[in-house]
């Protein structure tokens, strides 16, 4: 199981330790989501480490299969993923044979990405462990509180415009 430990006793626990001041901090809406996108990232690499796929490469991989062939910005668009992430994600999986990209016949400089056989096999795995990743993280919820947080993602995941600015994510 992956730790999901911060170095913060009590860190984003939702129990009010006594922290004085952070109480703020481990109360918002920004800490708590970064803390559950830890713990989600780390639930999922661990179940995936010996397949070497990162959810990035892992959320490619299965919209390549539903909808290629693509560009890659529709890719990056289809995943929420900035253009220079995406392509680190796109040149990751083209050196791992897992996805080609074919030139445009009526415009060389569009490129269409797909996934090969070597994609389809390691997706099919991945699929596998995801679901045991989703299961480990849902297993903290009794499935009323499961189905509700699953709502209350989705609304803030699908309402929210974001308009990317400079990045300061360090």
């Amino acid at each position: 199981m992956a730790s999901t430990k911060s170095g913060n006793a009590g860190a984003g626990n939702g129990k009010s330790n006594g922290h004085g001041p952070l109480e703020g901090l481990y109360g918002s809406p920004e800490f708590l989501i970064r803390r559950a996108h830890q713990i989600a990232t780390a639930v999922f690499t661990e179940t995936c480490a010996d397949l070497d796929l990162t959810p990035s490469q892992y959320s490619a991989l299965f919209a390549l299969r539903e909808r290629s062939p693509i560009g890659q910005n529709e890719l990056g668009r289809l995943i929420a993923l900035d253009r220079s992430t995406t392509s680190v994600v796109v040149k990751i999986l083209r050196e791992r044979a897992l996805v080609v990209a074919s030139s445009d016949a009526s415009d060389r400089r569009k490129s269409f990405l797909e996934l090969t056989n070597a994609g389809r096999l390691l997706l099919a795995r991945a699929e596998r462990r995801n679901l045991q990743s989703s299961q480990q993280l849902m297993s903290v919820f009794d499935t009323k509180q499961a189905t509700v947080f699953l709502e209350l993602l989705d609304c803030l995941a699908n309402s929210v415009e974001h308009k990317p600015g400079p990045r300061h994510s360090a």
